[in-house]
């Protein structure tokens, strides 16, 4: 039997201030964003969209894109607001 491998996956969520979970609505939101160069790409074009639409505040876009394209993503989340990235373990 072979041990299943484990990657990370991304789901953005828009939320209250506090980022709180009452207020993520997973039944809204199906895009998960595995852990690859061009999902990486579609989560940031997410967040743009996000933006330019209203629903989220950003404090700085350029670390918000070095986050989610060459770090963990949900490392952007200190620099959004009424906005989250959760990070899931998934087995392939």
């Amino acid at each position: 039997m072979s041990k299943k491998k484990e990657r990370n996956a991304f789901e953005f969520f828009n939320c209250d201030a506090e980022k709180s979970h009452a207020s993520m609505n997973p039944l809204y939101e199906t895009n998960i964003y595995r852990d690859t160069r061009d999902s990486r790409r579609k989560l940031w074009k997410r967040i743009k969209a996000e933006v330019n639409a209203g629903r989220i505040n950003v404090d700085n876009m350029d670390k918000v894109r070095d986050a989610i394209i060459n770090d963990s993503p949900s490392n952007a989340n200190q620099y959004i607001k009424y906005g989250v990235i959760l990070t899931k373990t998934m087995n392939d």
